[in-house]
């Protein structure tokens, strides 16, 4: 004991030396690494700004060359209908030589100073009302004008003024140019991602034309000079920050290793101490765990053995409610006196044998948790096993006004079990279905061979089926998925859970599927050692 105390005020003693050891060597990492990042963010900006520039000045340069290229026809003789713009050469051919010059541009026209269409690669009708046209009409520049047709057209309608000799207007030259003409170059840039925009942000193109999932990027903006354009262009500063995060990565490694070394001669002498209080409280731990288990355990056996208790208590009663019922629904000694009490009669025996089936489901669920259930293994047909289910669900089912559809295998097919269990999975995933499927509408019952030489045994109603959390809660005991609709259901949650425990003693599985507003299907997987003769599915009634 006296050895313990000594090493811990060793340990004691070292640990402020320790602490300030690591955070010196934590602060030049920090200072070294910020540095860097500062510089590599620096250039990383620099980089994206000097693309934009390069962008903007390439889109400037082409809009440019546009311009000189609409100057052919500045200055044209009086009248257009018979112009030419140089020796033998007439307006026509000129259009034709700058689109051949100026493969951006496209759908070119020359209108009038009435704005009728003079030259026209296509039928266009009176321009006069062309915004463009009226803009140049009352503007003696001779600049370009830009003006954006909309999204349904994402072109550029590129236009400039004529004027005659004396200067008047007489007519404007204009085209269409599309913005994917820059794709290529875009591409070619070097950006993560291009964009060209108007002013007022919308995106004319941008690249990548399908862009991946938004990443933090360095932003760089360049404003065409004189022309409602702007250049945006990132870079993913993932890829500039490479480099960095290897640097990072290096000098963390580094730091964590001389801490660790440091650390290490301290850890390896605290270890011994440590474990011995560590065994003790897991000592401790495991006694409190076994306490708790015991009266678990304790607390389980009690409930088991009041509910066995109260088994005779509560069917010996019902029993006799639901014989003196039948006896009156039946009319065994003679008709009843009035229609209303033969009402009655049936309601007292559907309430009695629904609640005699709540109280066999809590005795058999409790059975199986406290590991007392017998199963009486023995061969179980299948045909046989689908015509009791057919018999028992037949009044359920018409009460409901529910069809239920079978599609099982051949006759020669065997499993191996107990056949009250089986029949039992069967009728309460079927009386589930059927309360769930709601009224006109059809529950089916499909068996299918597995590769495994399993054997699945589905049914599926077409309701409104369940979420995802409703499933979950399906299979847990009184724990109802929708509280609203069981309650008017009559469900206490019992059905599937004990269906499933059922399922797990015969080494299966009770799966559930479920599509709201589809439905939702069960399904009974059994092993292939339960399953004696291969199904051949064939069509019941």
């Amino acid at each position: 004991m006296g050895v313990s105390s000594d090493r811990r005020r060793s340990l004691a003693s070292c640990g402020p030396v320790i602490a300030v050891i690591i955070l010196l060597v934590i602060g030049i990492a920090v200072a070294l690494l910020v540095q860097d990042y500062q510089a590599v963010s620096a250039a990383g900006r620099q980089r994206t700004e000097a693309l934009a520039k390069i962008a903007a000045a390439h889109v400037q340069q082409t809009l440019s060359a546009i311009e000189v290229s609409m100057q052919v026809l500045d200055r044209p003789p009086e009248s257009l209908d018979d112009a030419t713009a140089g020796p033998g050469e007439t307006v026509e051919q000129v259009l034709a030589r700058v689109i051949r010059i100026m493969p951006a541009l496209s759908n070119m026209q020359v209108l009038d100073a009435a704005g009728v269409p003079a030259i026209s690669a296509y039928p266009v009708a009176d321009q006069s009302s062309n915004a463009a046209f009226n803009y140049h009409r009352g503007h003696a520049g001779d600049s370009i004008r830009l003006d954006w047709e909309g999204p349904l057209a994402p072109s550029l309608l590129i236009s400039r003024r004529i004027s005659r000799r004396d200067g008047s207007f007489a007519g404007v030259i204009q085209g269409t140019l599309d913005p994917h003409y820059f794709d290529t170059f875009f591409a070619a840039l070097g950006g993560d991602t291009v964009s060209l925009r108007l002013a007022h942000g919308a995106a004319l193109v941008t690249y990548p034309p399908e862009p991946a999932a938004p990443t933090a990027q360095f932003m760089a903006s360049e404003t065409l000079r004189g022309l409602p354009l702007q250049i945006d262009v990132g870079l993913s500063r993932a890829a500039v920050l490479a480099p960095w995060e290897s640097k990072r990565n290096v000098g963390v490694a580094l730091a964590a290793s001389l801490i660790l070394l440091l650390l290490g001669g301290v850890v390896a002498t605290r270890r011994h101490t440590e474990q011995a209080v560590a065994l003790a409280a897991l000592e401790a731990k495991s006694r409190v765990e076994a306490a708790a288990r015991s009266r678990a355990d304790e607390l389980s056996r009690r409930k088991s053995d009041f509910v066995s208790q109260m088994s005779h208590e509560l069917r010996t009663p019902l029993n006799a409610i639901i014989g003196f019922s039948e006896v009156i629904k039946s009319a065994s000694f003679g008709p009843v006196g009035q229609p209303k009490y033969q009402e009655y009669a049936d309601d007292i025996h559907y309430s009695a044998q629904h609640l005699l089936s709540v109280i066999n489901n809590i005795l058999d669920l409790s059975k199986v948790e406290a590991g007392k259930w017998h199963m009486a293994e023995d061969e179980v047909a299948l045909a046989d096993l689908f015509d009791s289910l057919q018999r028992l669900a037949a009044e359920r089912a018409s009460r409901e006004n529910v069809r239920l559809t079978f599609q099982s295998a051949a006759n020669q097919t065997i499993i191996r079990g107990d056949k009250r269990t089986l029949l039992q999975i069967m009728l309460n995933l079927t009386i589930n279905a059927i309360k769930f499927a709601g009224p006109d509408r059809q529950v089916d019952l499909d068996v299918r061979a597995l590769q495994d030489g399993g054997l699945a045994i589905s049914v599926a109603d077409h309701g409104d089926g369940m979420t995802a959390d409703e499933l979950e809660k399906a299979m847990k005991p009184f724990d109802a998925p929708s509280q609203g609709l069981n309650r008017k259901k009559q469900d206490t949650g019992l059905g599937l859970p004990l269906a499933a425990a059922f399922a797990e003693l015969h080494g299966g599985k009770v799966e559930l599927e479920s599509v709201p507003g589809l439905g939702t299907t069960a399904r009974l997987i059994l092993p292939a050692v339960r399953v004696q003769v291969a199904p051949r599915a064939q069509t019941l009634h």
